[in-house]
Order: structure tokens, then sequence, then C-alpha cells
């Protein structure tokens, strides 16, 4: 290899540099998720998504590992196979975010129709009910289809409006004072 500029060296080896801890810091946060969930009775369902948070982490840190040792050293190799695998990682991204952007619609279908299964709302698991309690508390709303008749007669204190809904969700406009 040729001499290379040393400002453009060392600019090479900072932005590694800054993927490199992008990368540990990604793969730290992967154990500590893995950790606290490990507690967790419903891990079996979350271990697929772990795992791949696993591999994506460790083959950053190592491509960064093998672009800072190309950089340092001057290895062509190692460099070119820094570049490749960036790439390639680029276009893997991408071509994840256009197939999510396609199923978008059908995964909100989906989620619309596992939340209607629940009604009423007053039969619902006390997970879901919990979950859906939150969840109007913040969203200042009620009910998933028809405001607080979805509740049936046990409408929950989340349900009362002190004031107008500035975030109104599901049917909430639907929703008649209690």
């Amino acid at each position: 290899m040729g001499k290379v500029n040393v400002c453009l060296k060392r600019s090479y080896i900072i932005v590694i540099s800054l993927i490199a801890m992008l990368g540990a810091l990604m793969l730290a946060f992967t154990l500590f998720s893995h950790g606290l969930l490990h507690e967790e009775d419903e891990i079996e369902s979350m271990l697929p998504g772990l795992h791949v948070m696993y591999v994506l982490s460790i083959i950053s840190l190592i491509l960064t590992i093998i672009g800072l040792y190309g950089a340092c050293k001057e290895k062509k190799w190692a460099l070119i196979m820094f570049a490749v695998g960036m790439i390639l990682g680029s276009l893997f991204w991408i071509t994840c975010e256009i197939q999510g952007l396609a199923e978008r619609p059908k995964v909100i279908e989906d989620l619309n129709k596992e939340y209607l299964q629940m009604l009423p709302l007053n039969n619902a698991s006390e997970v879901a009910t919990d979950s859906l309690k939150a969840a109007q508390i913040e969203f200042q709303c009620c009910g998933l289809d028809q405001g607080y008749l979805d509740w049936g007669y046990n409408i929950p204190e989340s349900c009362l409006c002190t004031k107008e809904p500035t975030n109104p969700c599901g049917s909430s406009q639907k929703q008649q004072p209690v």
C-alpha cells in the first residue's frame, strides 16, 4: 500500500472506534436484557430476538476490530473485509426495513383482531386489562372499539374524563361522559 494521509487515517480510526463503541453498547444492552428477562416466565418467546441481537452486536464488533487492525497496520485485506462486511450489513438492514414497512398494515390488522377478540374488556385477563388501563391513561382514551361501552358494567377509573382528550385513541370520539 502507498503512503496514507495521516488525517484520513486518524479520522477513519475515530469513526471505526465510534462504531465499535456502539457495537459494544449494543452487546451490553443485550446482555443486560437477557439477564433481566431470565427471571421472566415468558423468556422462551424472547430468546430468538436476543439471539439475533447477540449475533448482530458480535458481528459488528468483529468487523470493527478487523477494520481497526487494517487501518493501524495498513493491511489491505482487512480494510476490504471491513468495507464488504459493512456494505452487506447495510444492505441487510435496508432489506429488513423494506420488509417491515411492507408488512406493517398486516401487523396492524392482526393486532386489531387480537384486541377486538378480548371484548367485552371486563372479561379479559388481568394482565391485558392492566396494560389497557395504562394505555388509556397515557393516551387519554377509553375502550377499543365503542369507547366506555367496551368495558360493560365495570368501567375503570382510567375512563373517567377530567378534560378533553388531547390524543384520542381507538373510537374515543364516540365516547360519552360517564
